[in-house]
Order: structure tokens, then sequence, then C-alpha cells
């Protein structure tokens, strides 16, 4: 059984409460196995129990499940570990979570209905192109005519998919092979990576998505007790995006040789708001609090940015199937009337 977010976050919010009552952590991890639904995760969190009791650390105990405990979460119980901060550490962790739960859902509701009109227009054209007007065009053969041009052109469309409908599933299949294994190659995700960032419209959208990311990872690993420069490391090793990466890499040995994370962000990928509320933030002692404020800003920015793009993209998608259907309609309807006038 997959392990999810809301299970993750289930776990982490409990796992809070328990170690703040001065429970044990192998106990609570324990009540946890009992309490939790999810098979998978109570195996996981069983064998993390046995090993904190054997004597190891919590964190390497999570490192033994990396697909679950992610390089950011291990890093901020490691925080914890030396700050003797864990029930804090791990409101955050929890925090955090939460907030990209939201904003995920937030992206994958808005993408539903396009997707939806894009299934039902295809399911539609399928039907009619290759059940329904068959059947009419045999009418039309005994009665010896010509069909309408409509009625030509969805006929041309259905058997050109009948003729080559294979050999494009496996060409489709094999260029996407072919793009799968390039983007698992270094030169092929960071290629992507820096595409995508440029892309019309979908590229500001994805920028701005790794501006909110980046800005709550920092401030939560600052507000974990972890110093600038590994917090700087470990959002770069929690970002997927190889730009982003490298500009935020970028700045450790600047910081470590004393100069602010101001003034060596990346002006081509981090805004000036970026700049100036993070300068801000540095100066005043108050960069967590700035950081949150940066991560809330974009996250509300690239939901307003979706929503107000799927609002417009609507009308548009119900014209074109409008289209779609009159046009099927008329490739129908067209034959009946023309023999029917015969």
């Amino acid at each position: 059984m997959r392990i999810t977010d809301r299970d993750n976050l289930i776990f982490t919010k409990n796992l809070a409460v328990m170690v703040k009552a001065n429970i044990p952590l192998a106990q609570a991890i324990r009540t946890q196995v009992q309490q939790l639904r999810n098979p998978s995760l109570r195996k996981i969190l069983f064998d993390i129990a046995q090993r904190v009791e054997a004597g190891q650390k919590f964190s390497s105990a999570l490192e033994a499940h990396p697909s679950v405990f992610g390089f950011f979460y291990v890093n901020v119980v490691k925080a914890a570990e030396k700050s003797g901060t864990l029930e804090y550490n791990l409101e955050y962790l929890a925090d955090h979570i939460e907030t990209a739960m939201v904003f995920k859902k937030t992206l994958t509701s808005a993408l539903m209905y396009p997707a939806f009109m894009l299934c039902a227009i295809i399911a539609v054209a399928v039907v009619l192109g290759f059940m329904v007007l068959p059947t009419i065009i045999e009418l039309l053969a005994s009665l010896s005519q010509d069909p309408p041009f409509a009625t030509r052109v969805v006929l041309a469309l259905a058997a050109f998919v009948s003729s080559y409908g294979i050999l494009l599933i496996l060409s489709a299949g094999m260029f996407a092979i072919g793009v799968y294994f390039f983007m698992q190659s270094a030169l092929g995700k960071r290629s992507f990576d820096h595409l995508v960032l440029h892309a019309p419209i979908a590229g500001s959208l994805i920028r701005r998505v790794y501006l909110a990311r980046s800005a709550k990872i920092l401030a939560t690993l600052l507000k974990s007790g972890i110093s600038i420069h590994e917090s700087l490391a470990i959002t770069a090793g929690s970002l997927s995006n190889d730009a982003f990466q490298s500009a935020v890499r970028r700045i450790i040995p600047e910081v470590l040789k004393g100069n602010t994370i101001s003034a060596f962000l990346d002006r081509k990928l981090f805004p000036p708001l970026y700049v100036q509320m993070v300068e801000v933030g540095e100066k005043s002692a108050s960069i967590e609090k700035n950081l949150d404020f940066l991560a809330t800003f974009y996250q509300k920015e690239v939901e307003n940015t979706v929503k107000n793009l799927f609002t417009l993209i609507e009308p548009v998608l119900l014209v074109i199937v409008g289209i779609v259907v009159l046009f099927l309609a008329l490739a129908i309807i067209g034959p009946i009337y023309q023999s029917a006038g015969q």
C-alpha cells in the first residue's frame, strides 16, 4: 500500500504531541504502529522503533527509509537531536507537509476540469467515428450516394487511425521511452530544468512554485536551529530543479566567507522582492519571518495565477468542445438528411 503525504502528516503531528508529553521516543513510535491504518507505514515504523531501541539515533533510523522520509525531513530531525528541540522541529515538519499538501491539492483541482474535458472530447470522437458513422456509410453506399464533406473528413481520420493507429502508439511509446532515458541523464535533467523555467506561461508559474518552496524550506530549517550554510545545502538538495539547486549552492561558499545571502542571490531566478525581503531580514535579524512571508506570498501568487488561467481556459475549452460536437453532428446528421432527401 502506497504511503501518502497524509499518512506522513498524521504520523509527524501525533509524534510531536507525544514527544511534547514526555513519552519516550521508541514508545511513541510503537504507539503510532498500533494506531495507523497503512500497513506499509506501520511496517516501516516498527523497524524504526526497533532501531531506536537498539541505540540508533532517530535520524539514522529514518535515513534507512529514504522513500518515505526524505533528505529534508531527516536533516530537520538531525538538527533537533543536536539542539534538543525534537517536538518543535516535528511541528515545523508537520506544518511544512500540510502546506505542501494544500498547495498540491489546489494545483491538482485546477487541472482536473481541463483534463476531463479533453478526455470527453476524445471519447465522443472515438465512439461516433468508429461505431456510429460506419453504419450510416453502409446505408449511403447501398443508395449509391457520396457522403457530405464533414462525414468524409471524419471517416478519413477514422481510417487513418485504423490503418496507422498501432504505428502511432508504438512511435509515441518509443519517443516517450527515449525522452525518459534522456531525462535520467545529468545533461537531460539539466536541459529540461532550464528549459521549463523559460516556457511560455508555464515558466513563470513554475518559477513561482520554486520560489515559494525554497523560501518555505529555508525558513523551516532556520527555525529548526540549523546553521545558515547547512540550511542552504539542505534547501538545495530538497529542490528538484537543477537551476535553482545550482543557484542556492553557489551562495554557500560566500556565506562561509561571511557574506550575506541576499548579495549572492541569482537575479535571473530570484526577483527583486525576494532579494529585498531577504536583505531586510538579514539586517533586522528576522530572516525566518521574512522567508515565511515570501513562501505565503508566492504560494498565493501560484494559486491565483492557476485560478485565473483556468478561468480564461474554461470558455476556450467550451468553444472547442462546441465546434467538435457540431462538426461530428454534421458528419452524422448530414448523410441522414441526404438519404432522406433522396
